[in-house]
């Protein structure tokens, strides 16, 4: 999955495939790449275009989807 470079404080770089639904986010503090599962793609478009991208990463995604943290960061 492809990652973009993000401008936050606390998210360094997001990827999606909307064949599965898969959101990941790699967060700036400690280098974890957290996968979201059965994110629809409508999330993460407001996730991208977000004028306060880690407001609506902490009320929208965290604790609303399956979260699995990885270890590795994005291929």
């Amino acid at each position: 999955m492809k990652h973009i470079g993000f401008y936050s404080g606390l998210i360094e770089t997001v990827g999606y495939d909307p064949q599965r639904a898969l959101l990941e986010i790699k967060l700036v503090n400690d280098g974890k790449v957290r996968q979201y599962r059965n994110v629809p793609e409508d999330a993460w478009y407001h996730l991208r275009g977000s004028c306060q991208p880690d407001i609506y990463y902490r009320k929208y995604i965290c604790g609303s989807y399956t979260e699995l943290v990885v270890v590795e960061g994005p291929a």
